[in-house]
């Protein structure tokens, strides 16, 4: 029996904050005719299983298991199929909503023609394929010349890029590598955009020349729409190269708001890049980002979950000022991470965000991100970002759900 008047909105939040365990039945497809997790992201808010709730709403929850073996085990969540065959999930043993599962990749077990596994370049999560061109960090110790011998200080503590080198994931791609798996993924309607993303990389120019390069080369071949993740240059002039190449978005993520919470968590990014004036650097170039692209052209993420909901609120409305579109990741503890047994957000903590993201990004005018792309964030969109505007979530909804939005949050960190 389906529980009918489940918000969908709030299903995501719930999912994104509790994650979600999947029948064996289910699991047996995935890999074959469904899509299947991979392990090749390393922010706070990567890896899970892609799935399209009613509404066409984008989620990717954790499962529970190896990878996330201090979380989620006590999910009230299940994914499975009912007699139909129809994807659904059930909450605490009731059916609660329809779910769609998305298809394997077209690409997903072709190689390039340098003998790569395509997978192993880029992976589709949500609506874009994936790119880390580079998993090598200035705040794990490379692109220096000086030798820098205590650069775990420095390392941002949600953040696992180092330990990709560690599994199969290629750290570094070749652009004609990454040209390919473009193509394979365009052509085979698997993916409408392409993000791109790398580790921190050396000044002044923080590798905004090498993204340009990559981008100018997309471009030329396909009309595709590209947002990227760096990390600002230290002038101005580095992002009229990207923009210039054809970039659509470029993201500078400030991560943190609270300042005292930002030189615990992101030491490297207040003394190297702030000069430890918390954001203000970040500021600078994420107006001017703003200013250059046009409106939506610039964002930046904050990780909900790791400061109080005042300071996160702030923060949403510092980059709203600015004309910078909050992208709000869900934090999710990475293996192996000074955070990998950091309590995640609840439910009730991400509603409270919701709204308020929702409140102060239609008070500015300023877009709340794209629904595909923000699979595991806080906002969302109606049937694929037709509608601009995040749906609203009701206490009547939370009631059905029973879920407290007062309730005090675990993953704040004091």
């Amino acid at each position: 029996m389906m529980k009918n008047g489940y918000n969908p909105a709030l299903l995501r939040l719930e999912l994104l904050a509790q994650g979600i365990k999947v029948d064996p039945e289910f699991n047996q497809q995935l890999g074959t005719g469904l899509k299947e997790p991979l392990w090749t992201r390393t922010g706070p808010t990567s890896t899970g299983i892609d799935l399209m709730l009613e509404k066409g709403m984008y989620c990717s929850p954790a499962i529970e298991g190896e990878r996330f073996p201090y979380h989620y085990k006590n999910s009230p969540f299940l994914l499975g199929v009912d007699d139909s065959g129809q994807g659904v999930i059930k909450k605490n043993g009731e059916t609660i909503q329809k779910v769609k599962p998305f298809p394997r990749p077209s690409f997903y077990g072709k190689k390039t023609s340098s003998g790569n596994l395509m997978e192993k370049i880029g992976v589709v999560t949500g609506d874009f394929l994936a790119i880390a061109i580079d998993n090598r960090c200035w705040f794990w110790g490379y692109y220096r010349e000086d030798e820098l011998i205590n650069y775990k200080e420095r390392q941002c503590k949600f953040c696992g890029i180092g330990l990709s080198m560690k599994r199969d994931e290629l750290y570094r791609k070749s652009k004609e590598d990454i040209l390919e798996v473009v193509g394979a993924a365009v052509e085979g309607g698997d993916a409408k955009h392409i993000g791109i993303n790398a580790g921190t990389m050396s000044p002044p120019g923080r590798g905004h020349e090498e993204y340009a390069e990559i981008v100018s080369a997309i471009k030329d071949r396909y009309d595709v729409w590209i947002r990227l993740s760096i990390c600002p240059p230290e002038k101005e002039k580095y992002i009229d190269t990207l923009y210039d190449a054809g970039a659509d978005q470029i993201g500078y993520d400030i991560e943190v708001y609270d300042p005292r919470k930002y030189e615990y968590i992101c030491p490297g990014k207040l003394h190297e890049v702030d000069r430890d004036v918390p954001h203000q650097h970040f500021f600078r170039m994420l107006e001017y980002a703003a200013k250059r692209g046009g409106p939506n052209k610039a964002y930046s993420i904050l990780v909900t979950g790791l400061e109080s909901r005042e300071t996160t609120v702030q923060g949403i409305e510092e980059l709203c000022k600015r004309g910078v579109v909050p992208r709000m990741g869900i934090f999710r503890p990475i293996p192996g991470t000074h955070l990998e047994k950091h309590p995640t957000p609840n439910p009730g903590y991400l509603v409270y965000i919701y709204r308020k993201l929702r409140e102060l990004t239609m008070k500015y005018g300023v877009d709340s991100g794209c629904s595909g792309c923000g699979r595991t964030f806080v906002g969302t969109k109606e049937y694929d970002g037709v509608n601009p505007i995040m749906p609203e979530i009701t206490d009547e909804d939370l009631e059905i759900a029973k879920v407290d939005i007062n309730q005090p949050d675990a993953s704040e960190i004091s």
